[in-house]
C-alpha cells in the first residue's frame, strides 16, 4: 500500500453491499436499506461532521511556509512637543517650545536559507500530520458504519422476534378458545381454560415489551442518523450470513490495512521527524534579509528643515550554536525516547489486533456452527408443536404439556436469531479490524461527504 499518496474514500463494501453514497431522504413509512442508513449517517452524524472539520484543519497547515520567505512593512511616526525654561546667571527666565517629528518606513525581507535542513522536516511532518488525520477520520466513519450496522441487524432479529411472539399469541388464543369451548359443553374444568389465560395474557404481555424495544431501536437508528427521532420508515431485511472468512486473510488484511494501526505507524514517524527537528538546533543557521527603507525627521536641533535618507539594504547572518546548557541534548534524548515508544505501542497494538482477531474469529465460527443447530433444533420444535396442538385439539394432551412445546419452540426460534445476529456481528467487527468496511481506491474529494 502506497501510505504516501494515501486518500480516504467513503464508498461502502461492508457485507455484501457496494454502492455510490450520495443524498438519500427517508420518506415517512418507507423501506429502508443497510446503505441507506450509513449514508445517511456518514452525511449527518455529528462525530463524523466534527471529524471532516478536523481533517480539513490538517490540511490547511500543509504548506510551504517553511521554505518560503517573510515579508512585512514597518511604518512608525513619532512626534514631541516640549516646553524649555533655562535659568541665567543673572536670574533672567528664558523659555520657549520645540516640536519635532519623525518618519519611519521600512520593507523587509527575510529568509532563511539553511536551518540543519529543519524546514524539510517540518513541511514533512505536516505532510504525515494529514496523513494521520486521514485515519482518524476513517476510523471514526469505520465505527459508525459498525454501529448502523449492529443498529439495523438488531431491529431485523426484533422484527423477527415480534413476528415469532405474534405467532406465540396467536397460538395461545387458539389453545383458549378451545379450553374455553370444552368448557363451557362440560368437557373440562375452569381449570385448563383459566390457565390457558393466564398463558395469553403472558405471551401478549412479552409481545407488547418486544413492540417497545422495537420502538426504542428505531430511535437509537434515529439518533446515529442525526435524523429526526419521530422519524417513521420500515426496515425490511433478512440476516444471511457472508460466505465464511478466512482468517490468514483477516490477519494479513488486518497487519497491512488496519486504521488504527495505520494511524499509530504516522505516529511513529511523527516521533522520527521531531528527532531530525532537535538535532537540527546543532547545525548552523543562515538567514538572508534585505529591505528598502524611508525615514524623515524635522527638528529644531537640525541645520537644515528637514532630514530625509532612504535607500536598500542587505545582509547575510550566520549563526553558529556553540552551547546552549545542553538544551540540545535533552530535546534529541526525549525525542529518541518518543519515538522508542512509539515503536512500543505501535508493536503492542499488532499484537492487540491480531489477540482481537483471533478471539473473534472463534467466536465467529462457533455461531456459524450454532447456526447449523438451532436451525435443526427450530424445525424438530416447529414439527413437535403441530404434533401436539393436534393432540391438545383431540384432547389427548394436558395444558402443561402442550406449553412445553409451546416454550421449546419459542427458544429453539429465539436461540437462532440470535445466532444469526451475533454471527453478522462477528462478521462486521472482523471486517473493522481487517480494514475493509471501505474502499481505499476512490480519491475523497470533500472529507465527510
Amino acid at each position: 500500500m502506497n501510505r504516501k499518496g494515501f486518500v480516504l474514500c467513503l464508498f461502502v463494501t461492508i457485507l455484501s453491499q457496494t454502492g455510490v453514497l450520495g443524498q438519500t431522504a427517508i420518506a415517512k413509512d418507507s423501506l429502508l436499506s443497510l446503505e441507506a442508513c450509513i449514508n445517511m449517517a456518514l452525511e449527518r452524524n455529528h462525530s463524523m461532521v466534527m471529524a471532516s472539520n478536523t481533517l480539513k484543519m490538517a490540511d490547511n497547515n500543509v504548506s510551504a511556509a517553511p521554505f518560503l520567505p517573510t515579508v512585512d512593512i514597518t511604518s512608525a511616526q513619532t512626534g514631541s512637543n516640549l516646553s524649555t525654561s533655562t535659568y541665567q546667571a543673572d536670574g533672567d527666565l528664558l523659555g520657549g517650545r520645540s516640536r519635532s517629528n519623525a518618519w519611519r518606513n521600512s520593507l523587509n525581507v527575510n529568509w532563511t536559507l539553511f536551518d540543519g535542513l529543519a524546514m524539510f522536516a517540518t513541511s514533512e511532518k505536516q505532510r504525515v500530520l494529514l496523513e494521520q488525520g486521514r485515519y482518524q477520520y476513517m476510523a471514526v466513519a469505520e465505527n459508525l458504519v459498525k454501529a448502523i450496522s449492529e443498529q439495523y441487524y438488531y431491529i431485523i432479529t426484533l422484527h423477527n422476534q415480534v413476528n415469532l411472539l405474534q405467532e406465540l399469541v396467536s397460538i395461545s388464543q387458539e389453545r383458549y378458545q378451545q379450553a374455553l369451548t370444552r368448557y363451557r359443553i362440560g368437557a373440562d374444568s375452569g381449570l385448563e381454560y383459566k390457565q390457558a389465560g393466564i398463558y395469553l395474557n403472558s405471551d401478549s404481555s412479552s409481545l407488547l415489551l418486544q413492540r417497545e424495544l422495537l420502538k426504542n431501536a428505531y430511535i437509537e437508528l434515529n439518533r446515529l442518523m442525526n435524523v429526526p427521532l419521530t422519524s417513521h420508515y420500515v426496515i425490511e431485511d433478512a440476516i444471511i450470513p457472508a460466505p465464511t472468512l478466512n482468517l490468514e486473510n483477516l490477519m494479513a488484511s488486518a497487519m497491512e490495512q488496519n486504521t488504527s494501526l495505520l494511524s499509530i505507524e504516522t505516529g511513529e514517524q511523527v516521533a522520527l521527524l521531531d528527532t531530525k527537528l532537535a538535532k537540527a538546533e546543532r547545525l548552523p543557521l543562515l538567514r538572508a534579509s534585505a529591505g528598502y527603507g524611508l525615514n524623515l525627521s524635522q527638528s529644531p536641533y537640525l541645520p537644515a528643515k528637514y532630514d530625509q535618507s532612504n535607500g536598500l539594504n542587505a545582509g547575510l547572518t550566520l549563526t553558529v550554536p556553540l552551547f546552549k546548557g545542553f538544551e540540545v541534548n535533552r530535546k534529541v534524548a526525549n525525542a529518541k525516547l518518543e519515538a522508542a515508544n512509539a515503536n512500543l505501542e505501535l508493536t503492542s497494538a499488532r499484537q492487540q489486533v491480531e489477540s482481537e482477531l483471533l478471539q473473534l474469529y472463534n467466536v465467529y465460527m462457533n455461531n456459524l456452527r450454532m447456526i447449523d443447530f438451532e436451525e435443526q433444533n427450530r424445525d424438530a420444535a416447529s414439527m413437535n408443536l403441530e404434533a401436539a396442538m393436534e393432540k391438545y385439539r383431540l384432547g389427548s394432551l394436558a395444558g402443561i404439556e402442550f406449553r412445553d412445546y409451546q416454550l421449546s419452540y419459542l427458544n429453539a426460534s429465539d436461540r437462532k436469531l440470535k445466532a444469526l445476529y451475533q454471527t453478522k456481528i462477528s462478521e462486521i467487527t472482523l471486517r473493522l479490524l481487517a480494514g475493509e468496511l471501505f474502499a481505499r481506491s476512490t480519491p475523497l474529494d470533500k472529507p465527510g461527504r
